[in-house]
This record gives structure tokens, sequence and C-alpha cells, in this order.
């Protein structure tokens, strides 16, 4: 079963099953072994009924039937009159009357009783003449079999309790095993070991449990991964924040020896501040990315609006370089649910880094598109590209491409690190190949769920 509800009603219906069967074997030996027990008591009773019939009539024999039988027996006993009540007026059985026509079939004969030939059942006979049929039948319980054979109470108790403490061992064990395999792998991964997965065997069960252990190894690869990225950051910005350091170091130093310039000293040390306070800044909005609100992805943003603002201002950045911006705006506005100045910063990052490797003369284009599964911008130049084994690592904070991108002609490697995760804030993605004519193709997707409307 694929579920705790299913295991658990199956294993309630197996007891049930194994207690029934087994119930009603121990009552089916004990009925065998006690087969003989009316055939063996008919003839004594017969004797006894016969021996008051003879001695005091109806009265003696309705008063024998008061009486309780002797020791050991644990039968019942009717008599019927030729008037086909019974003597105490005790209901008959439904089938005496089947009795009564059925072919009689070896009953002994006893002193005072006569057998009718057409009936089969001992006929006593009163010394006044008259007949009386008698009866010996099983003890009749209310309970049926069970409470009809006492000695199977016991026996029914000790198989109920063995099948339903098997069975609740058996359905314990198997649900407490992953629950402590989980809790293990718990303390593993609170104890700082982000490597930890639960056991194979309980991750490929089918149902809750295996749910539950195959979400803890996804949520501890997750968390890992978080780690690891983490302490790439701050490796990554330790490195990045020592380089306009030092030459703020070596700047500094120069503007103390005589005879130096100065004022360009000053720039430089300038230029260098804003490239610290640049870097700060995008590693504190990469940070705060990481922890998206909600909240802070309700507004409505029309894609449209937004490129032709981007597509703008980069064609007249583009200028200095002779490249042009190609965007054609789809006719109707095009709105998705988010934080329009993150989409902004991330949408502009990709188009600046498109600017910034492509080739002069060349044109760096926008679409934007949508059907139902996402919404689609994809920018693409005509730069280098990307080798294949980098495509994925461009989303990286501080990782740049080493044929193309260096301070000088690149930036801080982080703008796309940025897209990344205004994308992912957005349950999104940003994705990268390389052009079949050359150059690079960057395409943002934006789940068709977060459409707010179209026009």
């Amino acid at each position: 079963m694929t579920s705790l509800y299913g295991r658990i009603f199956l294993a309630f219906w197996a007891v049930m099953v194994l207690i029934v069967g087994g119930s009603v074997g121990l009552t089916y030996l004990a009925l065998a072994e006690r087969g003989d027990e009316v055939p063996r008591g008919t003839g004594e009773l017969m004797q006894q009924a016969a021996h008051a019939l003879a001695e005091g009539g109806e009265p003696a024999l309705t008063s024998w039937l008061r009486r309780d039988l002797p020791a050991g027996m644990d039968l019942r006993v009717l008599v019927v009159g030729e008037d086909g009540r019974e003597l105490l007026g005790r209901p008959l059985p439904p089938h005496f009357g089947r009795l009564l026509r059925a072919p009689r079939g070896g009953l002994p004969d006893y002193p005072g009783v006569e057998v009718v030939p057409a009936r089969p059942l001992p006929q006593l006979i009163a010394p006044d003449g008259r007949h009386y049929g008698i009866l010996v039948l099983p003890p009749h319980r209310p309970f049926g079999l069970l409470s009809a054979i006492p000695e199977t109470r016991l026996g029914v108790l000790l198989l109920a309790l063995a099948i339903t403490g098997t069975a609740s061992w058996l359905l314990t064990r198997s649900i407490t095993r992953p629950v402590r395999a989980l809790g293990a792998a718990t303390r593993e991964l609170a104890g700082g070991n982000l490597d930890v997965r639960v056991a194979t065997p309980v991750s490929a069960r089918g149902d809750e449990l295996g749910t539950l252990a195959r979400d803890f190894d996804a949520m501890a690869a997750r968390l890992r991964d978080l780690m690891r990225g983490r302490e790439r950051l701050l490796r990554d910005v330790s490195h990045e924040l020592r380089s306009p350091l030092a030459r703020m170091r070596v700047a500094v130093g120069l503007a103390r020896q005589p005879g130096s310039d100065a004022g360009r000293e000053l720039a430089r040390l300038e230029a260098e501040i804003e490239r610290l306070d640049r870097l700060i800044g995008q590693v504190l909005h990469l940070s705060r990315l990481d922890a998206a609100a909600r909240a802070e992805l309700a507004d409505e943003v029309d894609l449209v609006e937004l490129l032709d603002d981007i597509a703008r201002d980069a064609a007249f950045e583009a200028q200095a370089r002779g490249v042009t911006v190609r965007w054609q705006p789809p006719a109707a506005p095009l709105r998705v649910r988010g934080n329009g100045a993150w989409l902004a910063s991330a949408i502009e990052n990709v188009v600046r880094n498109a600017l910034r490797y492509t080739a002069p003369g060349s044109a760096v284009a926008l679409e934007l598109g949508a059907d139902a599964d996402a919404v689609r911008v994809r920018v693409r130049d005509h730069g280098p590209g990307v080798p294949d084994a980098e495509l994925e690592r461009i989303f990286d904070p501080f990782h740049r491409v080493a044929e193309s991108r260096t301070r000088e002609s690149g930036g801080d490697g982080i703008g796309l690190a940025i897209t990344a995760r205004v994308l992912a804030a957005h349950r999104g993605s940003a994705r990268a190949e390389n052009a079949p004519g050359g150059g690079l193709v960057v395409t943002l997707a934006l789940p068709a769920a977060a459409v707010a409307t179209g026009a």
C-alpha cells in the first residue's frame, strides 16, 4: 500500500480474519472431540426417563425433567406428548418437524422404550398407553458455539492476544523504524553533518514516511548547497575586498612620497572607495534576495513597460561602441506578480552584460513572450560566448570566464548572480546557452502562475 492508512486498514482486517478463522478452527476441534457426547448421553437419559415414566407416569416424567442432569452432562432433554407440546412448555427446535418425518436409522432399543418405525425419535410408552417422544440436544447458548463450549474460551482469548500482539508489534515496527531513522538523521544534521541522508529502505517506501524521508534528504541537500554557497560567497567577498584595499594602500603610499601627484592618487582612492561601496551594496542586495519575503513580491509589474525603459537606457549607452539594441514590444501589456525594482535590476544586469561583450557594430536583441508554461525574456548578444562547461557557473557570485571576463573588461562578477537570485525568489529560472551563430543567449523565465493580468 502507498499510505499508512492502507497499511493500518489491511493490518486490522488481517487480524480480524486470523482471529475469526482461529476461533472457528478451535471450535471445530472442540466439537469434533465432543461429537459423541449426544449419542452417549441419549442412552443414559432415555433409561432414566423410561424409569420415571414407568414409576409415576407423566407427573414423575415432568418432575424428572425439572431436575438437574447428572454431573458431566451438558445436554438438553425435550419430551413431547401426543398433543405435540413439550411437557415443560419449552419451545421446540425449528427442525423438530423434519425429525418426525425423517426415516429412522440406528437408534438402540432400551427397556420400556418402543421405537415407532415411521419416526426417528425414540418413543416412551406410559403404562396407560400414551406415547412420548424424547429429543436430546446440545445445550442452547445465546452466544453461539464459543459459549456452548466453555473450554474453548481460554484458547480463543490466548489466540486473540497472540495475533493482536504480533500484528501490533509488526505494525509498530514498520512505523517506528523509519521514524527512528529520521530522528537519527535529524540529530546528525543538527550536529553539523550536512551530508547526512536517510537510509535508502526508508526513502524508498511509498507511504507518507517515505515521502517525509525524501523531503528530508532534499532539505539536507539544499542546506548543504546553501551553506557551501555562503562559505564560497564569504571567501569570494574577502578576496574581492582585498583587491581594492590593496590598491588603496598603494595609492596612499604613493601620495606620501615627495613630489607625487596627490590629486591623481586621491582620484584613485575615490574610485576604489566607489568600487568598494558598490560591491558591498551588491553583496547586501544578494543576501536580501536569499531572505525575500512574499510581501515584497506582490506588486503588479508590466514587463512590456519595464523592458521599454531598459531598452531605451541600453540604447543610449550602446552608442559609444556602435552597438544597437533591437526590441520589438508586444502589442498588449504583459503583467506579472513580483517586485518591479528587483525584476528591473535582474533584466538590466543581463542587458548590460550583453552590451559589454557583444562585438562592436553588432546588435543586442531583447524578446518577450509567453506561453502556457512561462513568461520568458530572452537577451542575445554577438560576443565570444561562454565555454559550455562554464554556462551554469556564470550565475555564481564572483565567477568570471577567464578568456573574456576581467576587471578591466567586465564587472565585479556578481550581477548575473543577482539576476539568478531574483528569478529564484519569483520561482523562476535563469539559463544561458551559446547561440548557433555565435554569441550568448540568456533566458529569464517566470512561471505562468506569476502572470497577473493580460489585455
